[in-house]
């Protein structure tokens, strides 16, 4: 099995990944990734959710070259393989980034619906991570 990039960050459902978000009690203000109670005084206003498993695309790009550092993943230039990242509006309210799979760029419109999904990324150094990214809906 591949290992998870981030404990606590996402759980798989059949072929959704469900990210994990904390809201705050007081405000309703929603986040991802979760705040981390133990670094806050009030941990009674954090409260740990699931959030929405389908939102809209808001904007989108093509990672045309390697990032610069801390990118782990291939960075070659020659074995480097352009893949499409964008911003996913949630119900809750928040924008979250991630990979778009199952699409390519010419294929994608702003403001239609998606959903979650995983995928596997791979390090330079050949270790496999089971991510979140999101589809078309």
């Amino acid at each position: 099995m591949t290992q998870m990039l981030a404990e606590g960050l996402f759980r798989v459902e059949g072929d959704r990944a469900v990210l994990l978000g904390s809201r705050r009690r007081a405000s309703g203000v929603v986040k991802f990734p979760a705040e981390r109670a133990e670094l806050f005084d009030d941990t009674e206003d954090i409260e740990p959710i699931e959030l929405s498993t389908a939102g809209t695309l808001f904007t989108f790009t093509t990672q045309e070259f390697p990032p610069p550092l801390p990118y782990k993943g291939i960075r070659a230039p020659e074995q480097f393989r352009p893949y499409v990242v964008g911003y996913i509006e949630l119900p809750e309210g928040l924008l979250v980034e991630a990979l778009i799979v199952g699409a390519d760029a010419r294929d994608l419109q702003i403001g239609q619906p998606m959903v979650s999904t995983t995928t596997v990324f791979e390090t330079a150094d050949g270790q496999s991570f089971l991510t979140y990214a999101f589809t078309p809906a």
